[in-house]
């Protein structure tokens, strides 16, 4: 394949699902601001920051506390599903690590 000044490409070109992947991380990192003095109140923030932007916790956000001390977090707080409990602690994974979260979000009963 030639290129627009007649020289022959190597193949190195960009492809839709590449474009595809490329957008899909751009969106991920424009969610998330970086913590730049990674002191215990920032993460608590970015982490709540985070929480509020996931729209399937929209109705749950104001149940669910935050609290970083000596970098282990800990969510505290109600919700509605499982997957609202999952989706919280998944997220906070992203900031402390695997090891660093406390997830003692309580699923309640809810009627509709």
């Amino acid at each position: 394949m030639k290129n627009s000044k007649g020289l022959e490409s190597k193949g190195y070109g960009k492809t839709d699902e590449d474009f595809e992947d490329a957008e899909a991380l751009g969106v991920l990192k424009d969610n998330y601001r970086l913590n730049t003095t990674g002191t215990d109140d920032d993460v608590a923030i970015d982490i709540q920051d985070a929480l509020r932007r996931e729209m399937s916790l929209s109705l749950v956000i104001d149940n669910i506390e935050v609290s970083v001390e000596g970098e282990i977090v800990t969510l505290s707080g109600e919700v509605y599903r499982e997957a609202e409990k999952m989706t919280a602690g998944d997220i906070a994974v992203i900031f402390a690590g695997e090891d660093k979260v406390n997830n003692y979000l309580r699923i309640i009963n809810y009627e509709s």
